[in-house]
């Protein structure tokens, strides 16, 4: 006896997984579009929308004001602001699809 299926039409489902730290490093890196090394907030809105986020401006201002240790309105991709960035994105649950 065989099935027909023939009415039946199978979705794929599109796998979803967390940004690892090394992918969210590499992919915050290359939104340093001017290369000194830090991140602005209009690099950040950018990164963020490439990330998948519906309100990238908003993000990207939050993620400023939690990893700008010093205040100087960057995010120092040479040292712990980085990180601090990249531990922000991945709370916020973006996922690679």
């Amino acid at each position: 006896m065989g099935f027909c299926f023939e009415s039946s039409v199978v979705q794929p489902k599109v796998a979803e997984i967390e940004w690892r730290d090394d992918q969210l490093t590499m992919a915050f890196k290359t939104f340093d579009t001017d290369n000194d090394r830090k991140l602005s907030k209009r690099e950040l809105k950018e990164a963020f929308k490439y990330l998948g986020s519906h309100c990238s401006r908003f993000r990207g201002a939050r993620a400023l004001k939690y990893a700008d240790q010093d205040n100087d309105g960057f995010v120092d991709l040479s040292n712990s602001e980085l990180s601090k960035l990249v531990t922000y994105a991945n709370n916020c649950g973006y996922k690679v699809v």
